[in-house]
Parts: C-alpha cells; sequence; structure tokens
C-alpha cells in the first residue's frame, strides 16, 4: 500500500471513529424545586446554542437526545436558570431555586404596579385561572366570594344584567354606593363589564381601603376594581379555542307552590265537605303552578377564539367572542359580540406605545313582566283554551273565545254546576293571561360599544419615564317596547309602543411622569400627572299609542305619538394627581398620595376637591431576628389613613344628577285664558356651595405566612366615615319644594375581615389547598340632620315603612310586632282563592296602654348581612383537578312584599269577619308589621369544576399543545331561611339608600350544569 492510499484509509478510520464518539444518546431526569421538593411541569430544557429542547411533562420527567459535552439549559419562570455540562451519564436529576426577585407578584394599584410585599394598602387579587370556565354572561357574576370585604348580589336576574356590587357597605344616601370600575387604565361605567368577555381578563385587583383607592380621589370611596385583560408574550403564537354550553334552571318558591288538590284537602279536613267553588275548580282538570311555566330555564353557551404571541419588540393579543344565555325567565334572552385588539411595539430602547380597541354589540330581549303579578294568578287557569276547558266559557259575556285563545279567569264565571240554576263565580282577578302578559310584550335593549386606549412611552432617563393615554369609549342604547294588543285586560286600548335612543361619548386623556430607583436599600419609585375627561350624552324617547292590531310595530302605525323627549348634557372632570412610595431594606414600607379633583358637577367656589393619603407597612420577618425562622415566612403590620370621595348622583333625574347646583327648569304645560301653553317650571333649589361627598378610613392590617407559606392571609380592620353626604333635606313648603340637595349627614361602615390561604397536601401526585374569606360589616347612620327619625315609602298603594334613625343602618324597617295569627274560622273564606292568606295579623301593643298606634311601632331589621364568607377547596390528583366554592350571608333581611300579591292578601275572601273577631282594635295589614321581613340569610354551593387535562402524548399527535374538558356547575345546593318564602333572598328592587331592602318577587336565583373544552395549538 502507497502511502496515499495509506493516508486515505488511516483519514477514512479516524472520522469514523470521531462519529462513534460523537453518536447522541437519551438523557432522561425528574425536575423538581429545591424548596419543596414538588416536580416542575413546563420547564424548558434547551441543548445550549441550538434550536433542540424539550418541555417536562406533568411530573415533571423530561427526556432529550444529547451528546458529550453539550451544555443543557433548564429554564421557567421564577426559578433561576440551571445550565449542566453532559458527559457520560443517562439519567440527570435537577432541583432548580426559587428566583426570589421573579417571585415576588406584582399587584396593580392604579397608574402603575407594586411588589406585593412592599403594599401597605388593603388590596386582594384574583387571577384568572380557571374563573373563564364559570357559566356565567358577567365577569362581575364570576367574582361572588372570590374577595373579602366584597358583596356581589344577583339582585336582577334577568340574563345579562348586571348585580350589586358593595365594598365595605353603603357610604351614600343620595350618591351611587357602585365602586369605580377601570379597565386597563381606563374609567367606565359598570355596564360595561357586560360587554366583556372572561377569557380576556387576566386578572381582577381590588382597592379596598381609601389610602389604595385615594389616587382615584373624588371616585374612590366605594372602592376601585381594576381589571387588566391579556397580553401577547414574546415567542410562538399561541391559538386558543375555549367554549362551554350548560342548562340553566331556576330555583322556585315552595312556599309559592299552590295546588288545588291540597287545598282541597285541607277545607276537607277543616269543615268536612268542599264549597261549590271547590268542586266546580276540581272540575275544571288544571292542577299545576305558573312557575313551571314562567320559569322555563333555558341555555347558555359560550366561544373564544383568541391569538397571542409576539417578538422581543411587538406583542400582540387578538380574540373574539360569542355568549348567548337564554336566562332562566319566560322570552328571557341575552346575546354579545364582542372583539378585542391589543398590541404593544417597543420602537427603542427608550420609546414604546400600544394600544387596544375592543368594539361589542349585545342584543337583550328582557322579560317584561313583573314575577309577583304573574304568579298570583290560581293553579286551576289553563294557558290556552283545549276542548275541556273551552265548554265553561260564559258564552253570554264572551261569544268569540275559541280554542287557542288565552284563557282568563273571568271566562269561567257565571258556570251552572249542579244544572239548577245556581251560577257559581271562581275567577279572583280580572287580569289577562298571565303568559299572555309575557309574550305578548317584547321589549328590547341593544347596545353597541366602542373602547380604546392608546398610550405612549419615552424613557427620560434611566430611572424617569414619561407616559401619555388616550383613552375613551362610545356606546349607544337602542331600547324599545311593545306591548300587544293581547298583553292587557284593555286590549287594543292599552297597546303602544316605546322607544328611545341614547348615545355616550367619554374621553379621557393621562400624562404623568414615573420615577423608579434603587440606592442602596432605598426603593423609591413615585409619580405625578394630570388628566382630563368628558362625557358627551344625547338622546330622544318617544311613546306611540292609537294600535289596532300586532301587525305593524312601528311609531309610525301609531294613531298618537306623547312623551316626546330629548337631551343633551355634557359633564367635565379635571385631576392632578401624585403619589410617593418608599421602602428600605424590604422592611420599613410608606407610601403618599394626593389628589385634586375638579367637576363641572358642583358649585364655582367649590368644584374642586383634595384627597390624600398616607400608608406605613412594616414587614417584620426580615427582620434579623425573624429572617432564617423555620415559621414565620411573613409578617407585615399595615396602617393606611385616607380621603376619597364621590361625586355620582342618583336623584333618578338625569339633568338633576349631572347639574345640581345649577337652577334648572324643565318643560310644562298651563292653561292660560282658556288655551293650553307651554312654560317651564323650576326643577330644584339651587345650591352653588354644593361639593363632594367625602370619606375618610383608618386601615390596621396584618399579612401574614408561616410554615414556608404553606399557611398565609391577612386580617383587615376599617372605620370608613362618609360625610358631607349629598341628600335632600326639607325646607320650607313657601319655596314650592319640600326639599333641597345639600351636603349634609354621616354614615360610619366598619368591619373586619380576614383572607386565609392553606397548602394542606403538596406531593408531586396529589395537591389539595384551601381558601377561607370572611368579612363582617357594621353599618350606621350618625347624622342625619332635620331628617332624622324620617319615615319613608316605596308604595303609595301599600305604604310600608323604612325609618332612616340616628344610631342605626341607614335603611331600617320599620312597623308593628306580630303578635298571633287570625283564625281561619274568622275568615270571610279562607279557602278561596287557592293559595291565599289573611292579609291581617294581631300586632303587639308594645307600649301597653292598651291602643295600637304609632308609639307601638319599632324597628323590625335592616337589610344588610352582618357575616359574609366563602370556603373553597382546590384538589389535583394527577391529570385531574376538581375544585369547589361554598359561599354564604348570614344577618340580612328583606321586605318580601312579593307574599302580598302572591298569597293574595287583599282579596275580599281573606278579610275577616267583623261580627265574629276579636279584639279588632290589635289588627293590622300584614305589611305593616315583621310578617313580611324575612330572613334573607343563604349558602350556596356556588361553584363546582371538574377538569382533564390530556397528556401532551396524546395532544401533539392531533396537532395541539394543551387540551382540557371540563364540567362545571353553579349554585347547585342553595339554601335559605327558613322563614323565607321567595325564589332569591339576594334579589332587591332599586328603589333607594333609605328604603333599601325591598322584594316584590323579584328574580329567581339560577342553578346551571354545563360542559367545555379548552384547547390551545
Amino acid at each position: 500500500m502507497n502511502l496515499k492510499k495509506f493516508a486515505i484509509v488511516l483519514m477514512v478510520f479516524f472520522c469514523h471513529f470521531t462519529l462513534i464518539a460523537q453518536e447522541s444518546f437519551l438523557l432522561s431526569g425528574t425536575i423538581t424545586s429545591e424548596s419543596d421538593q414538588l416536580t416542575l411541569p413546563g420547564v424548558n430544557v434547551i441543548v445550549k446554542g441550538t434550536n433542540r429542547g424539550v418541555v417536562s411533562n406533568f411530573d415533571g420527567n423530561y427526556e432529550i437526545d444529547v451528546v458529550k459535552g453539550d451544555v443543557l439549559q433548564f429554564t421557567f419562570l421564577g426559578f433561576n436558570t440551571e445550565e449542566i455540562i453532559i458527559n457520560e451519564q443517562k439519567t440527570l436529576d435537577i432541583s432548580m431555586s426559587v428566583d426570589a426577585q421573579q417571585l415576588d407578584e406584582t399587584v396593580v394599584i392604579g397608574y402603575g404596579t407594586r411588589k406585593k410585599s412592599h403594599l401597605t394598602g388593603a388590596v386582594s387579587s384574583v387571577v384568572n385561572e380557571d374563573l373563564d370556565q364559570l357559566p356565567v354572561a358577567r365577569i362581575d357574576d364570576a367574582l361572588v366570594g372570590q374577595i373579602s370585604g366584597v358583596n356581589i348580589q344577583a339582585t336582577q336576574g334577568e340574563a345579562g344584567s348586571a348585580p350589586t356590587i358593595r365594598i365595605r357597605g353603603t357610604g351614600s344616601l343620595t350618591g351611587s354606593s357602585d365602586p369605580l370600575i377601570v379597565v386597563d387604565g381606563l374609567v367606565v361605567d359598570n355596564d360595561f363589564l357586560g360587554s366583556l368577555d372572561m377569557s380576556e381578563v387576566e386578572s381582577f385587583d381590588v382597592l379596598k381601603d381609601a389610602a389604595s383607592a385615594a389616587i382615584y380621589g373624588s371616585r374612590g370611596s366605594n372602592g376601585v376594581i381594576l381589571i387588566t385583560t391579556k397580553q401577547g408574550k414574546e415567542g410562538k403564537t399561541v391559538f386558543s379555542y375555549q367554549t362551554y354550553m350548560g342548562f340553566k334552571e331556576a330555583r322556585e318558591s315552595d312556599a309559592y307552590y299552590f295546588s288545588v288538590a291540597k287545598t282541597a284537602a285541607a277545607e276537607l279536613a277543616a269543615t268536612g265537605e268542599l264549597s261549590n267553588r271547590t268542586q266546580y275548580i276540581q272540575q275544571i282538570g288544571i292542577d299545576r303552578d305558573y312557575q313551571d311555566i314562567i320559569f322555563d330555564g333555558g341555555i347558555i353557551e359560550n366561544h373564544s377564539l383568541s391569538a397571542r404571541g409576539g417578538t422581543e419588540k411587538t406583542k400582540f393579543s387578538i380574540s373574539m367572542g360569542y355568549l348567548h344565555d337564554e336566562g332562566v325567565l319566560l322570552t328571557d334572552d341575552y346575546k354579545r359580540y364582542n372583539l378585542r385588539l391589543k398590541l404593544d411595539t417597543k420602537v427603542s430602547d427608550k420609546f414604546k406605545m400600544g394600544g387596544n380597541l375592543a368594539p361589542s354589540y349585545t342584543n337583550t330581549r328582557r322579560f317584561d313582566g313583573s314575577t309577583h303579578d304573574i304568579l298570583r294568578q290560581s293553579p286551576w287557569l289553563p294557558v290556552y283554551h283545549d276542548e275541556n276547558s273551552i265548554q265553561y266559557v260564559d258564552r253570554n259575556v264572551y261569544p268569540d273565545v275559541q280554542i287557542g285563545d288565552y284563557a282568563i279567569q273571568r271566562h269561567f264565571d257565571n258556570y251552572d254546576l249542579f244544572g239548577d240554576g245556581t251560577l257559581i263565580d271562581i275567577s279572583d282577578t280580572s287580569n289577562t293571561n298571565p303568559v299572555a302578559k309575557v309574550v305578548e310584550r317584547d321589549r328590547n335593549d341593544l347596545k353597541l360599544k366602542f373602547y380604546g386606549n392608546f398610550y405612549g412611552e419615552y424613557k427620560i432617563l434611566d430611572d424617569l419615564s414619561i407616559r401619555a393615554n388616550l383613552s375613551g369609549d362610545y356606546q349607544n342604547t337602542f331600547r324599545d317596547r311593545w306591548q300587544g294588543v293581547l298583553s292587557s285586560r284593555n286590549g287594543a286600548a292599552d297597546a303602544s309602543y316605546e322607544v328611545s335612543n341614547e348615545n355616550r361619548i367619554h374621553v379621557a386623556s393621562e400624562t404623568y411622569l414615573s420615577y423608579d430607583t434603587t440606592i442602596g436599600d432605598h426603593e423609591i419609585d413615585a409619580l405625578v400627572g394630570i388628566s382630563f375627561e368628558k362625557w358627551d350624552y344625547e338622546g330622544s324617547s318617544s311613546l306611540g299609542t292609537g294600535y289596532s292590531s300586532d301587525l305593524i310595530k312601528t311609531l309610525s302605525a301609531a294613531t298618537v305619538a306623547t312623551d316626546i323627549e330629548s337631551f343633551i348634557f355634557t359633564e367635565r372632570f379635571q385631576s392632578y394627581f401624585a403619589r410617593v412610595n418608599y421602602a428600605y431594606a424590604d422592611k420599613y414600607l410608606a407610601s403618599v398620595s394626593f389628589r385634586r379633583d375638579g367637576s363641572s358637577i358642583f358649585g364655582t367656589e367649590t368644584k374642586y376637591g383634595d384627597f390624600p393619603a398616607v400608608s406605613v407597612g412594616w414587614d417584620i420577618a426580615q427582620e434579623d431576628f425573624l429572617k432564617e425562622s423555620n415559621y414565620v415566612s411573613n409578617l407585615k403590620f399595615r396602617l393606611s389613613y385616607g380621603f376619597t370621595g364621590n361625586k355620582d348622583l342618583d336623584t333618578n333625574s338625569d339633568i338633576i344628577d349631572l347639574y345640581p347646583s345649577l337652577p334648572l327648569l324643565g318643560p310644562a304645560s298651563a292653561t292660560i285664558g282658556g288655551g293650553l301653553e307651554s312654560a317651564f317650571i323650576a326643577l330644584n333649589i339651587a345650591n352653588p356651595d354644593l361639593k363632594w361627598e367625602r370619606s375618610k378610613e383608618i386601615n390596621p392590617g396584618l399579612d401574614f405566612g408561616f410554615f414556608k407559606n404553606r399557611l398565609t392571609g391577612s386580617v383587615d380592620y376599617y372605620r370608613r366615615t362618609s360625610d358631607q353626604l349629598l341628600l335632600f333635606n326639607p325646607v320650607s313648603s313657601t319655596t314650592g319644594f319640600r326639599n333641597a340637595l345639600v351636603n349634609i349627614g354621616e354614615v360610619v361602615n366598619s368591619g373586619l375581615e380576614l383572607e386565609l390561604r392553606t397548602r394542606n397536601i403538596s406531593t408531586p401526585n396529589f395537591k389539595w389547598s384551601t381558601t377561607i374569606l370572611g368579612s363582617m360589616n357594621d353599618n350606621e347612620l350618625t347624622d342625619f340632620a332635620d331628617s332624622n327619625g324620617q319615615i319613608q315609602i316605596v308604595d303609595d298603594k301599600r305604604a310600608a315603612e323604612w325609618i332612616n334613625l340616628q344610631g342605626q343602618p341607614i335603611s331600617s324597617f320599620y312597623g308593628w310586632v306580630v303578635d298571633e295569627q287570625i283564625a281561619l274560622e274568622n275568615l270571610q273564606q279562607p279557602f278561596f282563592p287557592i293559595g291565599a292568606q289573611a292579609q291581617d295579623v294581631y300586632v303587639k301593643d308594645l307600649n301597653g296602654d292598651g291602643v295600637i298606634d304609632d308609639d307601638d311601632k319599632t324597628i323590625l331589621g335592616n337589610p344588610y348581612p352582618d357575616l359574609l364568607w366563602s370556603l373553597t377547596n382546590d384538589f389535583k390528583i394527577g391529570n385531574v383537578d376538581v375544585s369547589f366554592l361554598f359561599q354564604g350571608s348570614h344577618g340580612a333581611e328583606v321586605r318580601n312584599m312579593g307574599d302580598q300579591y302572591i298569597f293574595n292578601h287583599f282579596n275580599s275572601g281573606q278579610d275577616f269577619v267583623p261580627a265574629t273577631t276579636p279584639n279588632q282594635g290589635f289588627i293590622k295589614e300584614k305589611i305593616f308589621t315583621n310578617s313580611v321581613i324575612q330572613d334573607a340569610s343563604y349558602v350556596a354551593l356556588r361553584n363546582v369544576n371538574i377538569g382533564y387535562d390530556l397528556p401532551e402524548n396524546l395532544t401533539s399527535k392531533i396537532g395541539l399543545t394543551g387540551l382540557r374538558i371540563y364540567a362545571a356547575g353553579q349554585n347547585l345546593k342553595y339554601w335559605t331561611a327558613d322563614n323565607y318564602t321567595g325564589f332569591n333572598p339576594e334579589s332587591i328592587d332599586d328603589t333607594s339608600a333609605t328604603t333599601y331592602g325591598y322584594q316584590r318577587g323579584g328574580s329567581p336565583i339560577y342553578k346551571t350544569i354545563s360542559i367545555g373544552l379548552n384547547a390551545d395549538f
């Protein structure tokens, strides 16, 4: 072999040897957390300098092809990056250490964020981990039981309707008590939450104390809910599809469930015989309750599609959604369509910009009726006439009634049951059929909304930046209401069509400087800024009557057009604000904020209000004597004190709400010289000194964590005093008015809040955690000036009373105390109508003078709960997770006026017999007594969720990066107090703060069972 051939063979040999030496092999292992030895799923395992990599599975296991000398890089959010040089080992287990800086989560606090460990105010946060799996139409419904100190009541049960939200009680009388809602920095109204899809929401942060909310000044006295929507992240675009479908079922009232058979049995047992009326009713052959028809249940379905991703410089998020909720009431229907685009881009190292745009459209057909009126119809009444019922129709009065027509009670009067000429009447109302009252009406709300927010931020220095925001929202609301020919007992005479159209444009601009620096152990972040806002309102409405049929439902078909109105309003708002946060060595903390607000609502000399706040904290766990403790992980004392305000009035007059300090005139008519002339009348008494309501609050608190944070939580005590209240105070009748709007009065809310979270079991294959929330609030009217002791009513016809008395809650029920019921033998007709009860009752002579008068009246209760609580348990077993939430409210009461209607209290058959009834001077109507004051306490199994995440080896085969299927339930069990008779103890009619707690039937609470899936690809 010559030298050349030998060299070639030698080169081939060495090359082959090198290839053998560099042959790859499979490396596997398990990744755990150094602090608790739990496995870590989702860790990125990458061969450094290449694109080769894998992700650890649910059990923290990984497998990857490597060669000797490779550097394996392990990265995971919240943990320090680990790098290992590979030798020849086939197994490599890694224990990753926590990155304390990353792990210290930040909380949104308004115009910025702050480390949770540095918070000195009362702020609660909820991250949307699985809230989007709850079958609810509105995102605020999903927050029930999630935050201490926040009471969310389903006061209106219609699909898409807003719940009532109170943070730390009610502090205003004529002003609004709703919290401020801020979405991605823009202040919006509560109705805006109906246009958001929960799958778009990243987190909720609730500012509960005055020091936290003072940065929003005159709008922060009722608390602030900050909502942050999701944004894109650097990396591969992730597409997600989320959907669920469920069935909703109303909770019916057993007390209101009437039966012909049961009433007949009770009558037979009491008297030994059945009356002619009862025999006739039995012969008709219908026996079912109208709850079964009016509460018809419905389907709820939701579909959401999103794409999120981006590069190091530009990140994007786009999503669209559709929701359809049929509600649980007959004709109730709600549809929502929404789109959201969010974009953030880093133009240079010093300048970034971005924004989001979110149009939405909702279409609501409302339940146009009142359950208290509809459900008092007798259970023997058919909905439509059939071959059986038509034979009982009184043809002398109703000759044209046919099979298929609506049945009304008067159709069945004057019937000769025994053929002896004796005619029997069984009607107890002249009303039309209850189903006709609903389905022959068509009431719709159509809302188109646009939301936009754009910003630019420039870094002047490394620690100093300036940011400008331009935000706005537009809302068009079209409402119409058709009341058909068959919807009323009066037929075509009551047919009408009402239509209104309203537009609102809200524009806001904000500019502020931010400074954030660390100098040794000193951390300082500060901001100072200015903002301007403007609201423009315009709208019109009209009413058409004189329709003879249901064929053409337009205003042009009306013979008479009345109540034609239009309006144009403007509101302006200007603010200056500043805040400084300070931390020394992560243990001595302080925050100072100030806001000065000016509003066009108030008088020329009082347009501006000042709202300062200060809070301090001491993180004892960072002290040397506790820093190395194995038991104390976190122990921070907080103390805050601050002022907030309230500018939003609710007087039931838009023009007075926006211009209360000015002398206002309204259109009217007057007869002059025998003719009707147009004129103007005064609407109010001007008050140029009118100014903000003010709230001052002190809040000591404690945040704690023990046993390596396996047990964490917080305790807060607060006392909030709301003064300078905007209320109507009595004035001399010589002014032409009964009262005038002034700043006077004081309300105090004080309470205790507890949040407790535990990690009970935490192993690789089984995890169990628990969250307990509890809050107590005491409401007291401490100053009501000349109005102290005033008696108020809601309805002139049924004048049940409320009293507003110093030393008591704002709204207290007032009246006589029940002594005993009137005996059945003393009633005119105790078994007619079906389900009827006596309207009167014996009451107590409290002062013992032998006479029942106003001196025997007393406070009967109040509508505010003493205790709110929730208990959540989360379990995870392998790929299966289970969670459930119990929630309860105790101590609140309602004045359930629905009893009077549904039990037919006012029917003459339930009157007592004057000739035989004793002690008639001690008898009063039930509605003026505690007979209809009912315990509104409840305990509910609010949420249940069972889910399964399919293994990666299965999802990857079908092109998905993740797939979750789940079943969810809401209000599966709902327990009420024994004496509560209604459908929903949370349901409260919208009256006023001084007559709160009025319930007249209302909408039922509902149960929902749904199934859904989330797919990522």
